[in-house]
Parts: C-alpha cells; sequence; structure tokens
C-alpha cells in the first residue's frame, strides 16, 4: 500500500474532501453502538473549529490514490496539561491492519515534538482493535470508562422526580452563570478532581470565575449550548454541586451529559441524584425532540454508576485511555521500519 498522509486544514478543503472525512467518521461509528452521529452539517462546523477549550486543534488525514483511510487530530493543551498531546485516530475496519493508523502517528509526532510534549494521550473502545493496535505500539492503558445512555422514550419519568434534601435549592440556567453564583460554581467544579482518574497524567482544570468565563465562550464559539444545575445550600449560600448538560444546536434527538461534582462537605445526601434527575426534568419539557442523553464515568466510579442507574442508564461498553511518552513512542516507531503496521 502507498500511503500518503498530510496535514488536513477544513477550512481549506473541497466539499468532496469534507464529505469523505463525514463517511469515516460513519463507517468507525458501528465500533460504538447506540452512540448518535452528528449531522453533517454539524460535525463539519465541529470540523472547522481550530482551537478547543485546552488549546490548538490540528488534524490530519492518510490516503492511498486518493482515497482517504484515516483520519486523525490532536489538541495540544496550554493549561494543566501542557505537557500531554491529546489525540484521536480514526480508520475504518476495512482499511485497518495495513499501517493506516501508525502512519498517521508518524505523521503527528513532528507537531508533537515542536510543541514540546512529553506524553501523549487517546481513547479508544476497551478490548478492541483500537485498544490492541495502541498496546501492541506500547501505549499503556490508565484508565477505563463506562460508556452510558438513557432512552428517554422508554424511560420511566417518574424515575426524575426525586428533590434535594431540606436546606438545599436548585437553581438552573443556560450558558452563562449568574454572576452571583460563578465564584462558588466555580469552587463546585473543582470538586470534578475528586473522581477517579487511574494512572491517567491528564488534570482537570484549576476553575477560577475568569476561567468560568472563558469556558462559557469557548463553548458558544463551538456552536454548543450548556445547561447547568446546581445545588445551592440555604443556610449560607455555598454552591454544594453541580451537573452540565452539552447541547448542540440542530442535534435535537440527543445531548450529552457532562461533570456532575459535589463538594465533599455535601457529599451523602443525594444531591448528585437530585441534580440530575431535575436536569432531566427540565430537558424533557423543553425539548420535546430529545431522544437519548449520552454520559461515561470512570468504571471505578461506582457511586455514579449507581445513581445513573437509578435515572434510567444503561451500560455500553467500556472506553481506554491510554498513554506513551513521546519519546518511547519515536523510538518504538522508528525500530519497526518506515512502512512497518
Amino acid at each position: 500500500m502507498s500511503l500518503e498522509t498530510a496535514p488536513f486544514v477544513p477550512e481549506l478543503a473541497s466539499p468532496d474532501e469534507l464529505r469523505a472525512w463525514y463517511e469515516i467518521l460513519i463507517a468507525v461509528s458501528v465500533d460504538f453502538p447506540s452512540s448518535p452521529v452528528p449531522s453533517y452539517k454539524s460535525y463539519v462546523h465541529q470540523l472547522n473549529q481550530s482551537t478547543s477549550f485546552h488549546g490548538l486543534l490540528r488534524r490530519w488525514d492518510a490516503r492511498e490514490e486518493g482515497r482517504l483511510l484515516g483520519t486523525a487530530n490532536a489538541i495540544f493543551p496550554t493549561d494543566e496539561n501542557s505537557g500531554l498531546a491529546l489525540i484521536s485516530v480514526r480508520v475504518p475496519d476495512r482499511d485497518r491492519r495495513a499501517g493506516v493508523g501508525t502512519r498517521l502517528l508518524r505523521a503527528m509526532l513532528p507537531q508533537i515534538h515542536e510543541h514540546g510534549y512529553r506524553a501523549i494521550a487517546g481513547t479508544v473502545k476497551a478490548g478492541a482493535d483500537g485498544e490492541r493496535w495502541a498496546n501492541a505500539l506500547g501505549f499503556q492503558t490508565v484508565l477505563q470508562r463506562s460508556s452510558h445512555h438513557l432512552d428517554i422514550t422508554s424511560a420511566d419519568p417518574a424515575l426524575w422526580q426525586v428533590e434535594p434534601k431540606s436546606g438545599f435549592r436548585l437553581h438552573r440556567w443556560t450558558d452563562t452563570a449568574p454572576e452571583d453564583l460563578v465564584q462558588g460554581f466555580a469552587r463546585a467544579r473543582n470538586a470534578i478532581a475528586d473522581s477517579p482518574a487511574g494512572e491517567s497524567s491528564y488534570r482537570h482544570p484549576n476553575w477560577t470565575a475568569e476561567r468560568v468565563r472563558q469556558y462559557e465562550a469557548k463553548t458558544r464559539e463551538g456552536g454548543q449550548s450548556h445547561r447547568y444545575v446546581v445545588a445551592v445550600d440555604e443556610r449560607g449560600g455555598t454552591v454544594a454541586g453541580f451537573t452540565e448538560i452539552a447541547i448542540v444546536p440542530g442535534q435535537w434527538s440527543h445531548c450529552t451529559q457532562e461533570d456532575t461534582a459535589v463538594l465533599p462537605e455535601f457529599r451523602g445526601l443525594g444531591l448528585g441524584l437530585a441534580m440530575k434527575a431535575s436536569m432531566m426534568r427540565w430537558l424533557t419539557a423543553d425539548l420535546p425532540r430529545l431522544e437519548q442523553v449520552r454520559t461515561t464515568t470512570a468504571s471505578e466510579n461506582l457511586h455514579m454508576i449507581r445513581v445513573n442507574a437509578r435515572l434510567g442508564y444503561r451500560t455500553d461498553y467500556t472506553l481506554a485511555t491510554v498513554e506513551s511518552e513521546v519519546g518511547a513512542l519515536a523510538a518504538r516507531l522508528d525500530s519497526r521500519g518506515p512502512r512497518a503496521t
């Protein structure tokens, strides 16, 4: 196979090239049953984003005689994870085991080196081709996360009739935190750092009010809308916990449950369940076309998995976070030769 790899710049791409990237996404989606695929329009909008909340976003593709065989991207964080490049490689089953993914890795490494990143991490389906490929290249599995979905059309709404304990009130907003709650909300966001992380090098953001505002601006720029429910301690006004949902306008059939966290001093009071239940009542009242909510939870986080089950979530599959030192990966690839798979 004569492969050519090159950087991919979406804003310079032709409609046919953009469509080919979308078809790769569809082809690999069979590995993730029940996970919805974004619309073409929504995908192209996401593809044209040159930055993420964490940092610069760059893309590459692999072609043979013009036919697209695989795609890859890398995020270069500039925050707590400035030494950890976050990558994704997509190769459909029909073109696997022919060196496509490995060649894409080779194409990415010069920029990863140039930016001074010491480690590289990605997420693959546990026990499947992606994890076997990564482990064969020397990547270590450092964390497992369970993927769950909630089918709204078949779930019992009675599961969402949960109120917080006396002394707490729930507050909702879309996209922008109220000025009087943003400081407390930032503190509550930092509670997510207590969640199980295995041996992953990834570090959660250090949230401040200013960083919350930056995140809000970045999600709006990316075309997303985020909804929040927080629990407030009525005795002192402390934001005791929060939960977050991400919605992509135009993709009204599904959304993503993002982080949920409760400050240590308020744990064990059922606030996580109450906030998530309130969110489900809000979503189903507001979004009649919504059919599914998806989320992932660290497989060690049995408490949150039980909370999700009480709300009607079902487990689909397990995801594995894999990591490697950049220098060690480069040496292993060099030892395989330029055409090794």
